[in-house]
């Protein structure tokens, strides 16, 4: 299984997961499928960056060096999952999580975004160079 699709199961499953617990909590199917957009543009990115320029560095499940494009998109998106979860849990109103999760957005994508043009480690050597 590849990085991306490895991903994708995993927000599948979330969204199953999640959407059923929600579902037998009472909670705003509305409001759910507004917090399963706020992990949209965070997936959508990884995804893209690693269609347009696959890391070389083995998987987060697999021996070696991790990629940190990788690492990344997998703690925002546990953070996301446990934080839906305890909202769901706690009934915390959801639109209002998923307004605070959005605005993490610019900065983590952004991050992923400058790792595919130009990555961590590649800035390393410039500056060890000079």
């Amino acid at each position: 299984m590849g990085k991306r699709e490895g991903l994708v199961y995993l927000v599948v499953a979330f969204w199953v997961i999640m959407g059923a617990f929600g579902a037998s909590k009472g909670i705003d199917l509305k409001a759910m499928a507004a917090y399963f957009g706020s992990l949209i543009t965070y997936v959508g990115t990884y995804v893209w960056s690693e269609t347009k320029k696959p890391s070389a560095k083995t998987g987060i499940f697999r021996s070696g060096p991790t990629s940190r494009r990788e690492a990344m998109i997998y703690i925002v998106t546990c953070l996301w999952a446990i934080s839906g979860a305890f909202a769901i849990w706690y009934e915390i109103e959801l639109t209002d999580l998923t307004v605070y999760f959005v605005s993490l957005t610019g900065f983590v994508t952004g991050w992923i975004l400058g790792e595919y043009y130009k990555p961590e480690d590649d800035v390393k050597k410039n500056i060890t160079k000079r």
